[in-house]
């Protein structure tokens, strides 16, 4: 046993592969399978492919010695129309050069179209650094960085043997130090040349670095080891970027809206029916302007401590980017938020208000505040009514809404209570007149009461006390229609008609039925009013006040006829069956026993319904069940209004049998014979389903009395009917309050947001529309569904926020440029695109921001000179700059040199510089003739 186990412990296979063999076969493996061997040269690039362009990538995961890494490919996929290269273009480069004396990242390294390009995405900030359109990088995954040199050099060593095995050309990279450093090195082997992409990345600047003539010299320095040649001038590009922050006179808010417009001021919103839009400071967080020269030779700039070529003002390009503010806060979207939050409370009136509502159930006259007064046919002085209105409260039931704003607000509401009022109500027939779109919606008219309490009540919420405010309100509101109900006076700003249960919200549709019930009874009123002036000793008066009241006025005998026609219906009818609520004779029917002419009959109206009401006696009917006495209580629920009409019909016409009624009231089942009555009338007889035995309506003719309407019990009890309608009211607590409002709300907010015409966001026409169709569904159900109200309020807020960004750079760059390439300006602008500005420093646009550097470095001076502001504001614009020292220096030095030695073949030389306050970033690409050495 001994023997075998020393034997197999010094026995070894030396033909097994090493982990860092596997781990270079997987690498080459993994180019293979991605087919990037033998890259062939592509199209030349052109300006803003490395922006507008798509970068393809790939991943594949693999392992070395117990660490994960990932390697990734990225390549720009170029638009169809550049990928086939034309005939002239091959031409031209087979008369420079072959494709095999140089590789792809060399020629990419050369171009200058896509220099400085600022491109979002993790690595791609490679093609910046390196001008290239394709690269591998290899990452490690773990947490933690590769930072010790021995692994950087391995790991490059795998990479580039791995590349030069697979004939890859193409930049293979390693990410080294931590990942924010953004550091990459690598190589790039084929056609006998190699190409070494080194980086430095310094927190602290050296300071022969900090100009272009010491990073030229040190470029020079870099290429030139052991060269021995003259070198041709260095051509440079260069770019200065400069921040803006302060705005100082150039800033875009709204302000909150103030209440101080109510005597004449304004303040953010012109009026108390419309609803605030824009954001509450200003959205744009910083512009980012950057200066550019494309391309020099180093013999006609100077940029040194003491003197530079490059400033601002003499740039050849200017472009701007802009960098939005994170999710702005805007007054539209806190108005609808707040409401929302509302919406969840359980609190209820007695919670917000204590013991004004208590109080004003108790007391005789109930407490309807201030407009008790305001509603009397003379309207006194507000400064009375508010005196005596602040009589009639204790202390404790001061609201958080003060007096005089309440009063404003109401006689906002109401109208009709001001004299000479200065916000009348237009035509609310109909509901949505403005645009059929609109007409999906199932809120109310625009601008009628309700339209205008949602605003209002958004308004009192946001500013003027929360839940407490909108409670005050709403208590005001419903003592306001209470007042009206005991007063006879009709609910201004409501559509006429009964509820329109399709197209409008229940809070409009309990308003209609409270004019309903007003219009009923004060035409219930009126005509009790005729009857009790009457002479109640001379029969024939009221007799006559009672046929002028019913009878149509054509059909009453008059002169000679009066008296025979009287003494005919005194001797054909007893005084008990006297016809009685007659509304006019019939064109052509008569009664079939008696030849009389058939009279109409003045019945009941229809009984008003809301939506919830319809509701309830359909559940009602739904739980009666399917037995016999289930469909006789169905039938009688049904039948109340068949039977008030066969009673006033037969009030009318006492010798009047069932067929009579049903020619009238039911024309299809009457069934005409072909022969005639000795009138000359066509005879007929009852259809099938009349002569059902025992069917509701011969059942119903056999109990039906004859009186009149006036006479009969109320279909449509309007007192009943209205208390119903005020507990329904009286009895919502804060946050059902705020659901019953909150649709109009919506669709007040949602057509605040449609006026909103702006060039620069060619789609907020469709993305408006989306969100109406998202609203029209949500507005359907009586019980509202917050979850939905949600999603279009973080929708509304978000096309908000767009509107406020463009309506900010608009002010900034151009107050009254609306030319088609102002616009188009602005559209990649919002896009977050680095855009060029149209004539750089000379242009409108140019000069826009030029004022606005130079007055945020004036207010800087202020702030920080010792001197007072008007010896700075006489120092004259010369004692300051225009430009702030800029944020960011980059340069991109180009040559062609032969790499190592005079001999070589020359070869592409670029470094690419970044300074910025804190750091300094070196990245260059250094090539080497690997055949002529």
């Amino acid at each position: 046993m001994n023997n075998i186990e020393i034997e197999d412990f010094y026995h070894h296979d030396f033909t097994t592969a090493s982990e860092w063999e596997i781990f270079i076969s997987r690498l080459e493996e993994i180019m293979h399978e991605w087919k990037l061997t033998n890259m062939k040269i592509g199209n030349c690039l052109k300006s803003g492919d490395f922006v507008n362009c798509q970068w393809v990538e790939n991943i594949e995961k693999l392992h070395f010695a117990d660490a994960e890494f990932l390697l990734k490919h990225y390549k720009l996929q170029l638009e169809d129309k550049d990928t086939t290269r034309s005939l002239e273009e091959n031409e031209e480069d087979s008369g420079e050069e072959s494709e095999e004396e140089r590789v792809q990242c060399q020629k990419d390294a050369l171009n200058s179209s896509n220099d400085f390009a600022r491109i979002d995405g993790n690595h791609l900030e490679i093609a910046r650094y390196y001008g290239v359109r394709e690269f591998l990088v290899l990452q490690s995954t773990k947490r933690e960085s590769v930072t010790d040199e021995t692994k950087i050099r391995i790991l490059l060593s795998s990479l580039t043997i791995a590349a030069t095995n697979a004939n890859c050309n193409i930049p293979t990279l390693l990410q080294v130090q931590e990942p924010w450093q953004n550091m990459y090195l690598g190589t790039s082997i084929g056609k006998g040349i190699c190409i070494h992409f080194d980086m430095v990345h310094l927190k602290k600047i050296p300071p022969h670095c900090k100009y272009l003539t010491g990073l030229l010299a040190l470029f020079k320095q870099k290429i030139g080891e052991g060269c021995g040649v003259r070198l041709d001038p260095v051509m440079i590009s260069g770019r200065f970027s400069y921040l803006l922050k302060d705005w100082t006179n150039s800033t875009w808010t709204q302000e909150p809206p103030d209440f101080d417009f109510m005597q004449g001021e304004t303040l953010g919103v012109e009026e108390l029916g419309k609803l605030p839009f824009g954001a509450t400071f200003d959205p744009i967080a910083e512009l980012h302007l950057f200066t550019t020269w494309p391309e020099m030779s180093e013999n006609v700039v100077v940029d040194s401590e003491g003197f530079t070529d490059l400033e601002p003002q003499l740039a050849p390009e200017w472009s701007v980017q802009v960098k939005m503010v994170s999710s702005p806060a805007c007054l539209l979207g806190e108005y609808l938020t707040d409401f929302l939050h509302i919406c969840n409370s359980k609190k209820t009136m007695v919670d917000l208000l204590g013991d004004v509502v208590i109080h004003a159930q108790h007391e005789d006259q109930p407490l309807s505040s201030v407009f008790n007064i305001l509603t009397e046919s003379k309207i006194p002085t507000i400064s009375t009514v508010v005196s005596k209105a602040t009589t009639k409260r204790n202390k404790n039931m001061e609201g958080t809404i003060p007096e005089e704003i309440l009063l404003s607000i109401l006689y906002f509401l109401f109208p009709d209570a001001e004299e000479n009022t200065k916000t009348p109500y237009g035509d609310v027939s109909t509901c949505n007149v403005d645009e059929d779109q609109w007409k999906g919606v199932k809120t109310c008219a625009m601008d009628s009461l309700v339209w205008r309490f949602a605003i209002v009540a958004a308004h009192c919420t946001h500013n003027l006390g929360g839940m407490s405010a909108l409670a005050q309100l709403w208590y005001e509101f419903v003592q306001e229609i209470r007042y009206r109900w005991e007063t006879n006076i009709l609910i201004p700003g409501v559509s006429p008609g009964f509820p329109d249960c399709v197209r409008t919200c229940i809070l409009h549709q309990k308003l209609q039925m409270m004019n309903c019930c007003i219009e009923k009874k004060k035409a219930r009123e009126e005509s009790a009013y005729k009857f009790q002036s009457a002479d109640a000793d001379d029969f024939e008066t009221a007799e006559s006040e009672e046929e002028e009241f019913f009878e149509c006025t054509s059909e009453e005998p008059t002169n000679e006829v009066d008296t025979t026609t009287r003494t005919q219906l005194k001797a054909k009818y007893l005084l008990w069956n006297k016809p009685a609520g007659r509304l006019a004779k019939h064109p052509w029917l008569k009664l079939i026993q008696t030849g009389d002419p058939l009279y109409l009959p003045v019945t009941q109206d229809p009984v008003p319904k809301t939506e919830d009401q319809l509701e309830e006696d359909t559940q009602v009917m739904m739980q009666l069940g399917t037995d016999t006495h289930a469909s006789e209580m169905r039938a009688r629920l049904m039948s109340a209004s068949l039977l008030s009409d066969m009673e006033s019909f037969k009030a009318a016409n006492p010798d009047a049998i069932l067929e009579d009624f049903i020619r009238w009231y039911s024309p299809r089942d009457w069934i005409e014979d072909a022969g005639t009555n000795e009138e000359g009338e066509p005879t007929g007889h009852l259809s099938d389903r009349m002569l059902i035995p025992n069917n509701p309506w011969t059942t119903t003719w056999s109990s039906a009395q004859p009186v009149p309407a006036h006479r009969q019990k109320r279909l449509f009890d309007d007192t009943r009917e209205a208390e119903k309608t005020l507990h329904f009211l009286n009895s919502k607590n804060i946050g059902e309050v705020a659901q019953l409002l909150l649709p109009t709300l919506t669709h007040a907010a949602l057509y605040t947001l449609r006026q909103q015409k702006q060039d620069a966001l060619p789609h907020l026409p469709a993305v408006t529309l989306s969100i109406l169709n998202k609203l029209q569904y949500a507005t359907k159900p009586i019980h509202q569904k917050l979850h939905i109200y949600e999603g279009i309020t973080r929708d509304i807020e978000s096309v908000e926020a767009l509107v406020a960004q463009v309506n900010s750079l608009q002010h900034k760059l151009g107050d009254n440029n609306d030319s088609k390439e102002f616009t188009l300006f602005l559209i990649q602008l919002m896009r977050g695109k680095e855009v060029e500005v149209p004539g750089g420093f000379r242009g409108n646009i140019g000069s826009r921001i030029t004022t606005m550097f130079r007055d945020a470095q004036k207010a800087a001076l202020l702030m920080t000179s010792v001197n007072n502001s008007a010896e700075v504001d006489g120092a004259g614009d010369d004692k300051f700059k225009t430009f702030p020292e800029p944020s960011c220096k980059e340069f991109i030095l180009r040559i062609v040199t032969p790499r190592p030695s005079p001999t070589s073949i020359p070869q592409p030389q670029r470094l690419y510089t970044c300074l910025k306050r804190d750091h300094i970033r070196l990245a260059g690409l250094f090539s080497e003739d690997t055949i002529f050495l």
